[in-house]
């Protein structure tokens, strides 16, 4: 009998253990307290980030339990404007509330569940193209609520995530000093050349005088007459940042515009084989403009045209390929892409000798 008393004794004691142990995990309550919650990463300094326009970048948004909770918890985050003047004060700076439509919330809520330390990630995303020039921006991200735990509360540190954000401004591309620019291929050229000076190589629409120009060959007597494509290969001695070119057309001797280029594909290299037409893995990067009115938009009816690449390049070669021109005739209004032979006067670059920082 003294052996069952003992083990009803020790399974009583069990009991009272395990009931008291229980007290942990009611409602409201932490292991060691009420939840307390904080931002992950947030601190004092605030993240910083720049952006090319129109670039944009995603930060992830966490919440971290200081002090667990014995309850599944949804945290939702939210853009404080009144902290940017605290911050201000505090930092005797004077930064502005990032614009409105410069962020954007992919998801606001993220899930904690219980006993676990961090939780599901929210998004906001940056915009550069919604941003003014320059200045730098403040985002403070701070947590706006929490559900299921009525104990639970925020941290006193690490509660408010700061993001200065500024769009960055490249430098101008300038029209690039052509001086030691060569051409190193030319589908076609009218070698014996034409009028008084005579004019009609390729080298000429490198030499800064829009009154010389290329053309193709036009006479069978002189060697083959090939229409378009017509490709140019041009090495421009050492790697400079390539932001777009400028075409300028040739003119007729009443001032009249002269079948300027109106199709054309503008591809970049750092290295190329041979004289450029023998590897076309060489050309890293390329881009096709199209012109499709003539007094307006892309590769118009115009002395000049300028293109702008969608991706700024480094390189030190150029792979020009005109593909068909403006049908100037005697007409007033010039008929689109329908002239298979080519010329024009200057082919320029618009970019900038230093390598920009592109990240």
């Amino acid at each position: 009998m003294k052996r069952y008393a003992s083990i009803r004794l020790v399974a009583a004691a069990a009991l009272l253990i395990a009931s008291g142990g229980c007290k942990d995990d009611d409602p409201g309550t932490g292991l060691n307290g009420p939840a307390v919650l904080a931002i992950q990463n947030a601190g004092a300094e605030p993240l910083q980030i720049s952006l090319l326009e129109p670039k944009t970048q995603t930060i992830d948004i966490r919440a971290v339990a200081r002090s667990v909770s014995a309850e599944n918890l949804t945290v939702t985050f939210k853009v404080d404007r009144t902290l940017v003047d605290a911050y201000n004060k505090a930092h005797d700076t004077s930064y502005e509330l990032v614009p409105a439509e410069a962020y954007e919330f992919s998801k606001k809520e993220v899930i904690l569940p219980r006993y676990n330390e961090v939780s599901s990630t929210a998004q906001v995303t940056l915009n550069s193209e919604k941003m003014p020039d320059g200045e730098q921006y403040l985002l403070p991200i701070t947590i706006e609520q929490i559900k299921g735990d009525d104990a639970a509360q925020t941290s006193d540190e690490g509660n408010v995530y700061y993001i200065l954000f500024n769009k960055r401004v490249l430098p101008p591309a300038q029209l690039l000093d052509r001086e030691g620019w060569k051409v190193v291929h030319c589908t076609s050229e009218y070698t014996p050349g034409e009028g008084n000076p005579k004019t009609g190589w390729a080298k000429d629409v490198l030499d800064g005088n829009p009154a010389s120009y290329w053309t193709y060959n036009f006479k069978a007597s002189v060697g083959p007459v090939v229409y378009v494509p017509f490709y140019f290969v041009f090495d421009m001695g050492k790697e400079v940042t390539v932001r777009g070119v400028r075409i300028t057309a040739r003119t007729k001797a009443d001032g009249a515009l002269n079948n300027p280029p109106g199709d054309i594909t503008i591809e970049t290299a750092k290295t190329i084989t041979g004289d450029g037409m023998e590897n076309d893995a060489d050309w890293t990067y390329s881009e096709r403009f199209t012109g499709t009115k003539p007094d307006e938009g892309i590769m118009s009816h115009s002395l000049h045209n300028s293109v702008y690449l969608g991706e700024i390049q480094r390189a030190r070669y150029i792979r020009f390929t005109l593909h068909m021109s403006w049908n100037s005739g005697s007409s007033v209004k010039p008929t689109p892409m329908t002239y298979k032979g080519g010329t024009f006067a200057e082919f320029e670059v618009w970019g900038n000798l230093e390598e920009l920082d592109l990240d």
